[in-house]
């Protein structure tokens, strides 16, 4: 699927950045004195052999961590590899390093015969190559280089529209972000293009995609959203797969639905794309790690192209314009509820002027209301009467991530009721927390937030419990 080595022969793709000056680092003073010797630079292209064993590939610059005494290649297949070094071996400059200075720019050529899809860049790791002197992952990549390295997708698709929004981990889009994308998908829809794919930072990604759910209402595309767990530099990279996933999505859907399209397993087998309202990061490397949470996935996007429905229960498309509501209230938090929590929390919170709060209790809804006497400060109850008192929304979720919370079950949990809380089905806390700051941008009365709060929007509340579901999941 994706050889990084045929990649940079075919000027696709790059390890050094134009511009950029590598020097080799922090090998030993013997090291660097033989490579000096043989004019080898970062990048240069090597043989290092022995009478046990020959390897070639790109020379690595050495982090200021790790051993010093190991020479790292990049080998063909994207691994790195350290290899002991000692006067012994014999090394050989073998070619150049290629430079990303050689990549050709992305023409935008729709052709009527293929579906055409806009592409929305955000950054995070599907856009991002290692800084191989620091040994960090830093966001680089531009939509077009990494089309670039994927042109069996070029003959499925045609280009709509490409924009980088932005070059930026997941961790640092919230709002303004969510209303600046909403408003682009608005205007590449009703412009035409057939569907959108968002790159995106996976640890924040199910944040994104909720959000996009609530201030899209109406969509006249399917919206895939996508990332990677490793960046394109690995033999385990696994954007390429999830971009052309996203893309096959975008382009052939017929859901009006805002969605995650990543791994369905650790293979490189097929994609699952994923309700945005529904999905969930549960791991953080593997990748698979994305999950949907009491529901199944609603495709299955198979490596050779085969698009299979598993969960038929979305809103097929049927209008022809796409309508945004934006309105979005930023202060607002979400809790996590746990042993010892300080109730005065709450009154921080209130203090400061929130308008509104996410409880993630235990179980099916807990929050510290009945402590052992003389331990009476520790009852988050009087906190929870001050915010109601004060017109100020909670909600609660559950940590269990799976099934849903019920007000009704514990003796705490009604009085957390009757003072205020509103208890939100089986949706997920981080979901819930988006969906809290739209209501409140839409409305400023606490029971018509409490109603939309109940109200099924999205997708992100139902009925029927998934046991089924958590069970093949555990298993």
């Amino acid at each position: 699927m994706f050889d990084i080595l045929n990649a940079i022969k075919k000027n696709k793709v790059g390890i050094f950045m134009e511009n950029e000056k590598y020097d080799l680092g922090n090998y030993s003073p013997e090291i660097l004195k033989r490579l000096k010797s043989l004019d080898i630079n970062s990048g240069d292209q090597i043989q290092i052999s022995s009478d046990d064993f020959s390897l070639e590939g790109y020379l690595l610059p050495r982090i200021e961590l790790g051993d010093k005494s190991k020479i790292i290649l990049k080998l063909s297949n994207g691994y790195n590899i350290g290899i002991e070094y000692s006067s012994s071996l014999k090394i050989a400059k073998t070619g150049k390093s290629f430079t990303l200075a050689q990549f050709p720019t992305l023409t935008l050529s729709p052709k009527e015969s293929l579906p055409q899809i806009s592409l929305l860049a955000t950054g995070g790791t599907i856009a991002s190559r290692v800084d191989y002197l620091t040994g960090g992952v830093e966001m680089a990549l531009s939509p077009e280089e990494i089309y670039h390295s994927l042109p069996e997708l070029l003959d499925e698709i045609s280009f709509f529209e490409v924009k980088q929004l932005y070059q930026i981990g997941s961790e640092e889009i919230w709002y303004k972000q969510w209303v600046e994308l909403a408003q682009n998908i608005e205007k590449t829809l009703n412009n035409g293009s057939h569907g959108v794919v968002i790159l995106h930072g996976t640890d924040c990604m199910h944040f994104t995609s909720a959000a996009l759910s609530f201030m899209l209402p109406q969509i006249s595309g399917p919206i895939a959203m996508a990332g990677g767990q490793r960046s394109s530099d690995r033999g385990s990279f696994d954007g390429a797969l999830n971009l052309i996933s996203a893309s096959r999505i975008a382009a052939n859907f017929d859901g009006a639905v805002v969605g995650v399209t990543m791994h369905s397993n650790s293979s490189d087998e097929a994609c699952h794309f994923i309700r945005g309202t529904r999905v969930r990061k549960m791991h953080s490397s593997r990748r698979d790690a994305f999950k949907a949470i009491n529901e199944d996935p609603l495709v299955k996007i198979h490596s050779s192209g085969k698009i299979d429905i598993i969960n038929n229960n979305y809103p097929k498309l049927q209008f022809d314009e796409t309508i945004s509501n934006t309105s979005f209230e930023p202060d607002i938090a979400l809790i996590k509820v746990f042993p010892g929590s300080d109730p005065s929390l709450l009154d921080w919170y209130i203090d400061k002027g929130i308008k509104g709060v996410i409880f993630e209790g235990t179980g099916l809804g807990h929050l510290p209301t009945l402590p052992p006497l003389g331990e009476e400060s520790r009852s988050w109850l009087p906190k929870v009467e001050r915010a109601h008192e004060e017109e100020i929304f909670m909600g609660m979720t559950s940590q269990c991530i799976y099934g849903r919370v019920h007000p009704y079950v514990y003796k705490s949990l009604r009085l957390n009721l009757l003072a205020g809380m509103t208890y939100l089905e089986d949706m997920l806390a981080e979901t819930a927390y988006v969906k809290l700051g739209s209501a409140l941008g839409q409305f400023s009365n606490v029971s018509e937030v409490q109603k939309h709060m109940l109200t099924n929007i999205a997708g992100e509340i139902s009925h029927s419990r998934m046991d089924s579901d958590f069970k093949e999941v555990s298993s």
